[in-house]
């Protein structure tokens, strides 16, 4: 993503100076009128000038990656962002300090980070976008500890024919343990709850 800010007599004109240093036309930028500007008294004295700030997408995963730098630089983390493109979209990775900060209980401050981006990104392309946001690899340490608990959980089950309620859990967590159960014969599962008590239950065959 490149950005230009300009000023000049009228927004319009803000705007042409903006993308002549960005080298693209209106139609593929994204324009944010800082002040729209004002005459001064007989056209001179006291006057301001507009002020625009002209955007051009790039890379998915560019823009991602700058979008999300430029947030924890904000929010005064010491971090960096390191980006991959695969099938499932782009994912992004934090590393550095403040990872507990970054990550939030149970994750909530990196599922936060996630879906501000993609509603930033997803406004800017004007498109649905995949974006995965991890941080010191703390999704997949997750998902391999919840699949840990959805087959010790589960034999439990099988094995007594009692059901088993876990932990409430958000909706990609109980995911997770809907997935890795799905194809077990002796086991099914269900949500029950509302909210934060929403959780999962495990019930026998």
């Amino acid at each position: 993503m490149k950005k230009a800010r300009m000023k000049g007599k009228s927004v319009d004109e803000a705007v042409e100076s903006a993308l002549a240093v960005l080298g693209a036309k209106k139609e593929e930028a994204t324009i944010k009128v800082i002040c729209e500007g004002k005459s001064g008294m007989l056209g001179v004295i006291g006057g301001q000038e507009a002020e625009v700030e002209v955007m051009v997408a790039g890379e998915l995963k560019d823009d991602a990656k700058q979008i999300l730098q430029e947030i924890l630089d904000h929010m005064k983390f010491l971090s960096m962002v390191e980006t991959n493109e695969s099938e499932d979209g782009v994912k992004l990775n934090i590393k550095g300090e403040d990872m507990g900060r970054i990550i939030g209980k149970e994750g909530a401050t990196l599922m936060s980070l996630e879906i501000l981006l993609r509603a930033m990104l997803g406004r800017m392309k004007n498109e649905s976008v995949r974006i995965s946001v991890d941080a010191g690899e703390y999704k997949d340490k997750r998902k391999t500890a919840l699949e840990r608990l959805a087959c010790d959980a589960a034999d439990e089950v099988s094995k007594t024919g009692i059901e088993k309620a876990l932990p409430p859990m958000n909706p990609a967590d109980r995911r997770i343990i809907h997935m890795v159960l799905k194809e077990r014969k002796d086991v099914s599962t269900i949500s029950r709850g509302e909210g934060r008590d929403r959780r999962l239950v495990i019930n026998p065959q």
